[in-house]
């Protein structure tokens, strides 16, 4: 491997590290995000909710791609690493699939379901990114 081939992968895995530790936060920023639109569609604010929900949307979409790119990352750059890709596959399409019912929800105009599945979907499936997958990601920092 040549040295320029070296700071590459040792520059992608820092960029890596780095946007784990970021997505502790972005997780609280999304939770908290998430509980604002739910308390805005219980109060009737319609316009208010539909643009928290647009946001909530967009910013779901680039934690999945940020934490894909993440372990892609860790997979090319550390295969050596001994890490559970289960724990990652079942939450990714877990996350996927209830992003998709959300949608659905959405379209239907049922926020009894779109409330349902943003606090008690979603919230629990970022507190799992957040308590299982993200630590133990960052642990491979020492690997």
């Amino acid at each position: 491997m040549t040295s320029l081939n070296k700071d590459i992968k040792s520059n992608s895995l820092n960029l890596a590290f780095e946007s784990i530790d970021s997505c502790f936060g972005y997780v609280e920023y999304i939770s908290a995000q998430i509980h604002k639109l739910i308390l805005a569609y219980n109060k009737g604010e319609f316009d208010s909710a539909n643009n928290t929900f647009v946001e909530v949307i967009e910013l779901m979409d680039l934690y999945v791609q940020l934490i894909t790119r993440v372990y892609r990352v860790l997979k090319t750059d550390l295969p050596f690493a001994n890490y559970k890709d289960e724990n990652v596959q079942r939450l990714e399409i877990h996350l996927l699939s209830i992003m998709k019912a959300i949608l659905q929800a959405k379209e239907k105009n049922d926020v009894i379901m779109l409330c349902d599945l943003l606090e008690y979907e979603l919230i629990d499936n970022l507190t799992q990114w957040k308590i299982k997958v993200l630590p133990e990601l960052k642990k491979l920092k020492n690997y």
